[in-house]
């Protein structure tokens, strides 16, 4: 890359990182109770919770990660954009019964609806802030690791330095804002990613002149070989990698498609933006904003995807190294203006999601888990505790991330599926079904943890799990199944228990 091109970059990165600290420092005045600095509480138009959620949940796994999975077995991950729609059915769905809690009682975070829908159970509360705080420190760190990477390569930089000068900024502006700055930032960064999809995919018909011509080419192409650094590369083609499955099984396949679907409701950065929106009368356009932003991300992963399988067929690039470097390859053959946007929505979407999950780790220690242990504090100290938490966090998780490679490895098999398996006994299961005792989620989350932790030590032993299937789909059923089986048996939080006002929300 030459240099003049370099700086452009770098430059339009920094003034990304900038603009971002700037909002978060302005967002600070708005931070002036628990409500809103922890949960950014009915707060924002459905425009800016729908950017918002888009780039926390499309982190630097779908900007850089499913082009890749494309480039290297074709359709395989074609179906996991359907998972667009998949925003407008949560909003739908539970979307109104969450942020209809915000108006039952005081909401700043997932364990306040916990809370109030199983009558202040303090097990149900421990266990959740226990599950989802592996989970967003897993995300958390992964994010620091691959974007600290890329972008200490792209400066020349040592890694740590350049993970402190990025997330560094992040966690100076989270901890001053909360949740208020967060919802904020990650709304400009989620305008960058979808502005960035809008080019890359004009680019991309610029390029291919349609999905029809990738189709010839990918059939036709067989074996593209080329010399890289020294290295001889071969890129193997066939009919298969564009059928409906890939060149992988087409249960996997099906999951990628499956599991994101369904696991979308159950994330932690969509189910806290249902009570930040301000008129719960726009839950509709939020679920529709944000399937189509999520729609024009989405499109621009799988179509840099296709467009590096097209270039390298058509023998105009080499082929690539590694199927990560896909989305790279495309915009630098694209040009500058391709390169500027494609390295700020990398960073956008890492960020996003950091900070999302920056905030969720903070406040699960600083006031969920202390509240869970009976400790309650007044809503200022809760404040104060949680700056000083976001720090010290985001400080070991930078040092974490960029110091411990394999351990960041295996703490990244947490995340998707490990938020899903606290998420849907307690929120999803709870606030669609009045006889999900509290019994029944208290043993459904004892499961959820159990088996999280012992599928990361069998991941470990080569374990193969049954149905080809990712490990966590078999947790997140067990907990189900668990939170089911005992709810039918027990009456805890229902019935008579069950508060009148929290009936009537399910009954929405």
């Amino acid at each position: 890359m030459e240099g003049g091109i370099k700086f452009l970059i770098l430059s339009f990165s920094f003034a990304v990182i900038i603009i971002s600290f700037l909002i978060g420092w302005a967002a600070k005045k708005k931070a002036s109770d628990a409500q809103s600095f922890f949960g950014g509480t009915a707060l924002f138009g459905p425009i800016t919770v729908s950017l918002s959620t888009i780039a926390a949940v499309a982190s630097a796994f779908a900007i850089v990660g499913v082009p890749g999975i494309i480039y290297s077995f074709g359709n395989t991950m074609t179906l996991w954009m359907l998972s667009s729609g998949a925003f407008a059915m949560a909003y739908l769905a539970i979307g109104k019964k969450v942020r209809a809690m915000a108006e039952v009682g005081p909401i700043a975070s997932l364990g306040d609806i916990s809370d109030l829908r199983y009558n202040g159970h303090r097990g149900i509360k421990a266990l959740l802030s226990i599950v989802l705080f592996l989970g967003a420190i897993a995300y958390l760190a992964s994010q620091i690791s691959a974007t600290s990477t890329l972008f200490a390569h792209l400066l020349g930089w040592d890694p740590i330095m350049a993970g402190f000068f990025i997330f560094g900024i992040l966690t100076i502006y989270t901890s001053l804002s909360g949740e208020v700055g967060g919802v904020l930032t990650q709304a400009f960064q989620g305008l960058i990613m979808v502005v960035a999809g809008i080019i890359m995919i004009f680019s991309f018909f610029s390029i291919t002149g349609g999905f029809e011509n990738v189709v010839e080419v990918v059939s036709t192409a067989g074996k593209v070989t080329a010399d890289s650094a020294g290295k001889e590369i071969t890129k193997t083609f066939s009919p298969g990698m564009m059928n409906a499955w890939g060149v992988l099984p087409g249960s996997i396949a099906m999951a990628w498609m499956f599991i994101p679907i369904l696991g979308t409701m159950g994330q932690p950065q969509v189910l806290t933006r249902m009570y930040a929106l301000k008129n719960p009368k726009d839950m509709p356009k939020l679920g529709l904003y944000a399937a189509l932003g999520h729609m024009i991300v989405g499109l621009f992963a799988i179509a840099m995807g296709y467009a590096a399988l097209y270039l390298v067929g058509k023998g105009t690039i080499p082929p690539l190294l590694k199927g990560d470097n896909a989305i790279f390859a495309v915009a630098d053959h694209v040009g500058v203006y391709a390169q500027l946007f494609v390295y700020a929505a990398i960073l956008a979407a890492s960020m996003s999601t950091a900070s999302m999950f920056l905030t969720l780790s903070s406040n699960i220690i600083s006031r969920d888990l202390p509240s869970a242990l009976g400790k309650k504090l007044d809503s200022k100290k809760q404040i104060q505790v949680s700056r000083i938490t976001t720090f010290v966090i985001g400080i070991f998780a930078i040092l974490f991330a960029l110091t411990s490679g394999e351990a960041v490895a295996i703490l990244g098999t947490f995340g998707w599926g490990t938020l899903m398996s606290a998420t849907f006994p307690v929120f999803i299961t709870g606030l669609l079904w009045k006889r999900a005792s509290s019994q029944g989620v208290f043993y459904g989350l004892i499961t959820a943890l159990t088996l999280n932790v012992t599928a990361l030590i069998l991941n470990r032993t080569g374990f193969k799990w049954p149905g080809g299937l990712p490990w966590y789909v078999n947790v997140i059923t067990a907990a189900l199944v668990v939170t089911v089986a005992v709810s039918l048996f027990t009456k805890g939080a229902t019935g008579n228990e069950l508060d009148e006002r929290i009936e009537t929300v399910i009954d929405l």
